[in-house]
């Protein structure tokens, strides 16, 4: 090979290491060829290119803030490297460092205002950091500009989605698709807010894109999803459980999943955090209760029961906030004395005041002014133990739900990201649902009287006598607007962001039971 031939003559021939040490990233090989980069840029550390390609390396191997030191190396020398201000910017705002994203994207698009990924990552930073109505205004300045352009119609489309406009969202997906034709996840979204009424001509077009579209790809995965719900809607169950089927098993492959390892860390939560533990610990001083948790299994009411809460005037609905995993990740890391979580057994009292204090640091900062602020992250469940001794006046609001409506509902949907990891596969799926319930009776066994539950059947059989339990649990005054929550102004970005526009209906509490024997797999494993 060429450049093993020139670093034989000339071992610090800087550009011979680098390019070798991409391609062999390329090939499989990046410890390899992570060693011959690092060692290019020390040879010629004000390259910006090679910064920007190590970034990029240290990114694909998961290691993002080590790759914005790069990334800003490489902007720093050339302000003007479109190339590694895109990569800077999705870099920041893939480790929720929005303000820092948004400075960089604004900067780009003043450099460049054409410069079409720009905007869209600032749209989409906008977006994520829950400032809807200026995400909405970037994409339609971006659409101004280009008013063909498939990823903006589409971006537009998701905002509008989340925003509550269905109607429109509907419109733009289309018009993505017109662009398009090809555009999988522009499909998806369009059968999330059109309820499909008939095998109509939209329906075929999604057929005959799914019959195109390589087997196991991205595409094929994304129109399986769609065409599920589509199916899903026309009462053809079997014909939707095919759909739902493929999706899943194509989505399992690509990801990395230890459902031993997920045991392995409910079982040693709960060894933990036992009733000696609390009889040990005093929770913290702190008396500020303006977070409301709600967790539970996703799809169990919980993005149902934070629109409620959060229509009372004096609540901002804030949504999936990863804070708490921050803080708690902070205060106690994997490295500490004892390891994570054995160690944490043997720390001062104080270490949760302080966990808590930074909790309440960062939210006031974010949500600054507001009387109570939902955190409504499901997987705070496994939490609990934590938020009790952090913030002990927080309320923590539980949503449950019927283990097999549950699960095929979490089984219907693609979620976005690495999340949800469990749901992919209709055993694994029961076995951590089954690992969920364990924990939670645990937590009501050592810790009485801390978590509300909140059944979605009750909910749905009894709204109003419901939500005026919740509402005084939570110690506010009576406020009309909850009861009409599916008309209140906010963003919602999860995967019930359609359904949480509509009012309440009796239809999806039984819905699991059209599916019949496909759900034996998942039937058999729920305890």
């Amino acid at each position: 090979m060429l450049y093993r031939q020139v670093l034989a003559q000339k071992a610090n021939h800087a550009a011979a290491a680098h390019f070798l040490g991409l391609l062999l990233h390329q090939t499989g090989r990046s410890a390899e060829g992570l060693d011959l980069l690092e060692q290019s840029v020390r040879l010629q550390p004000k390259n910006p290119d090679f910064l920007n390609n190590l970034g990029t390396v240290m990114r694909d191997l998961g290691r993002v803030s080590a790759a914005v030191d790069f990334f800003r190396g490489a902007v720093a020398i050339r302000p003007d490297q479109l190339a590694a201000r895109d990569n800077l910017g999705s870099s920041l705002k893939q480790l929720g460092q929005f303000e820092g994203a948004e400075e960089i994207y604004r900067g780009t698009i003043g450099r460049n205002p054409f410069h079409v990924r720009a905007r869209i990552g600032l749209a989409e930073t906008l977006q994520e950091a829950g400032r809807l109505d200026q995400a909405l205004a970037a994409f339609r300045e971006a659409l101004a500009i280009r008013p063909k352009d498939a990823d903006l119609l589409h971006g537009l489309g998701v905002g509008l989605m989340e925003k509550g406009n269905l109607g429109e969202a509907a419109e733009h997906f289309r018009q993505a698709l017109a662009v398009d034709p090809g555009m999988a996840r522009a499909w998806l979204m369009l059968t999330q807010v059109k309820r499909q009424q008939e095998r109509d001509a939209e329906l075929a077009g999604m057929e005959a894109q799914h019959a195109k579209a390589p087997e196991g790809s991205l595409a094929r995965m994304q129109l399986s999803f769609g065409l599920g719900k589509a199916n899903d809607d026309l009462k053809d169950y079997g014909r939707a459980f095919d759909y739902f089927a493929e999706g899943n098993a194509i989505r399992r492959t690509g990801i990395d999943y230890d459902a031993a390892r997920t045991r392995a860390e409910f079982e040693t939560m709960k060894a933990v955090f036992d009733k000696a533990f609390f009889d040990k610990h005093r929770p913290s001083g702190i008396a500020d209760d303006t977070p409301i948790f709600v967790v539970g299994m996703p799809r169990s009411g919980t993005t149902l029961v934070e629109q409620i809460i959060a229509s009372h005037r004096q609540v901002y609905g804030a949504g999936e906030l990863g804070i708490l995993k921050t803080v708690v990740g902070k205060q106690f890391p994997p490295g500490m004395k004892g390891g994570f979580p054995w160690g944490i057994a043997d720390m001062p009292d104080k270490a949760y005041a302080e966990a808590g204090q930074a909790y309440l640091d960062l939210l006031h900062a974010r949500y600054p002014g507001f009387r109570h602020v939902t955190d409504k992250m499901p997987g705070n469940f496994l939490l609990i133990g934590f938020i009790h001794l952090m913030l002990p006046k927080a309320k923590i609001i539980h949503c449950a739900r019927d283990a097999a409506a549950t699960c095929l509902s979490i089984y219907k949907v693609h979620f976005r990201g690495d999340s949800h990891r469990y749901g992919y596969d209709l055993g694994e799926l029961a076995d951590f649902h089954n690992l969920y319930t364990d924990i939670m009776a645990h937590w009501r066994t050592v810790l009485p009287d801390v978590v509300h539950d909140v059944r979605y059947e009750d909910f749905v059989a009894d709204q109003e006598g419901q939500t005026r339990a919740l509402i005084a649990h939570l110690g506010l005054p009576w406020d009309d607007a909850v009861l009409s929550f599916h008309e209140t102004d906010r963003p919602v970005r999860t995967a019930s962001a359609a359904q949480v526009r509509q009012p309440m209906y009796q239809g999806s509490v039984d819905l699991w039971k059209r599916y019949g024997d496909r759900l034996k797999p998942l039937l058999d494993r729920l305890d």
